[in-house]
Protein backbone atom coordinates (compact mmCIF):
# COMPACT_ATOMS: atom_id res chain seq x y z
CA UNK A 1 0.00 0.00 0.00
CA UNK A 2 1.64 3.67 -1.07
CA UNK A 3 1.94 6.17 1.90
CA UNK A 4 -0.73 8.29 0.35
CA UNK A 5 -3.74 5.87 -0.24
CA UNK A 6 -6.09 5.18 2.46
CA UNK A 7 -7.90 2.04 3.15
CA UNK A 8 -11.78 2.17 2.51
CA UNK A 9 -13.86 2.34 5.39
CA UNK A 10 -17.81 1.45 4.67
CA UNK A 11 -19.57 4.04 6.98
CA UNK A 12 -22.98 2.50 8.27
CA UNK A 13 -25.63 4.78 8.99
CA UNK A 14 -27.84 3.80 12.15
CA UNK A 15 -30.68 6.24 11.12
CA UNK A 16 -33.98 4.94 9.98
CA UNK A 17 -35.21 7.16 7.32
CA UNK A 18 -33.55 9.25 4.89
CA UNK A 19 -32.62 13.18 6.17
CA UNK A 20 -33.58 16.16 4.02
CA UNK A 21 -32.04 19.52 4.71
CA UNK A 22 -34.78 22.07 5.86
CA UNK A 23 -34.68 25.85 7.19
CA UNK A 24 -37.68 25.63 9.44
CA UNK A 25 -38.03 28.18 11.69
CA UNK A 26 -39.01 26.64 15.27
CA UNK A 27 -39.44 27.34 18.66
CA UNK A 28 -38.03 24.03 21.79
CA UNK A 29 -40.88 24.41 24.18
CA UNK A 30 -39.84 23.36 27.85
CA UNK A 31 -42.96 22.11 29.93
CA UNK A 32 -42.47 25.60 32.22
CA UNK A 33 -43.29 27.21 29.26
CA UNK A 34 -39.92 28.36 28.31
CA UNK A 35 -39.48 28.85 24.81
CA UNK A 36 -36.26 29.09 22.98
CA UNK A 37 -35.94 30.18 19.24
CA UNK A 38 -33.91 27.71 16.85
CA UNK A 39 -33.59 25.78 13.30
CA UNK A 40 -34.59 22.87 11.77
CA UNK A 41 -31.82 22.85 9.80
CA UNK A 42 -32.98 18.75 8.74
CA UNK A 43 -35.73 16.00 8.96
CA UNK A 44 -36.95 12.90 8.53
CA UNK A 45 -39.31 10.49 9.83
CA UNK A 46 -38.11 9.57 12.85
CA UNK A 47 -35.69 12.94 13.56
CA UNK A 48 -34.39 16.10 13.09
CA UNK A 49 -31.25 18.15 13.58
CA UNK A 50 -31.77 21.96 15.78
CA UNK A 51 -29.51 24.78 15.43
CA UNK A 52 -30.31 27.18 18.31
CA UNK A 53 -28.98 30.77 18.15
CA UNK A 54 -26.19 32.03 19.93
CA UNK A 55 -27.97 33.43 22.96
CA UNK A 56 -26.04 30.96 25.03
CA UNK A 57 -26.62 27.33 26.80
CA UNK A 58 -30.15 26.33 26.31
CA UNK A 59 -31.29 23.87 28.61
CA UNK A 60 -33.87 21.96 27.49
CA UNK A 61 -35.26 18.70 29.47
CA UNK A 62 -35.10 15.28 27.98
CA UNK A 63 -38.53 15.45 26.39
CA UNK A 64 -40.21 18.75 25.12
CA UNK A 65 -42.19 19.96 21.99
CA UNK A 66 -41.49 21.56 18.83
CA UNK A 67 -43.74 24.33 17.74
CA UNK A 68 -42.94 25.43 13.91
CA UNK A 69 -43.21 29.59 13.79
CA UNK A 70 -46.38 30.31 11.84
CA UNK A 71 -47.64 27.13 12.07
CA UNK A 72 -49.84 25.40 14.86
CA UNK A 73 -47.93 22.43 14.22
CA UNK A 74 -46.19 20.95 17.22
CA UNK A 75 -44.23 17.57 17.60
CA UNK A 76 -43.14 15.70 20.97
CA UNK A 77 -39.23 15.12 21.10
CA UNK A 78 -36.55 13.70 22.77
CA UNK A 79 -33.00 14.80 23.18
CA UNK A 80 -30.64 12.57 21.49
CA UNK A 81 -27.29 14.16 21.50
CA UNK A 82 -26.04 17.62 21.91
CA UNK A 83 -22.74 19.76 20.22
CA UNK A 84 -22.69 23.06 20.91
CA UNK A 85 -25.26 25.06 19.43
CA UNK A 86 -26.53 21.88 17.79
CA UNK A 87 -29.25 18.99 18.76
CA UNK A 88 -30.03 15.58 17.48
CA UNK A 89 -33.74 14.58 18.74
CA UNK A 90 -36.20 11.52 17.98
CA UNK A 91 -39.92 12.71 17.58
CA UNK A 92 -42.18 11.08 20.27
CA UNK A 93 -45.84 9.10 19.57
Amino acid sequence: MSAGSRPKIDIVSRRESERVPATLMAFALAGDGTRFSCFIRNVSDTGAMLEFGDTGVVMLPPKFEIALANSEARFSAKMVWREGRRAGVLFCL
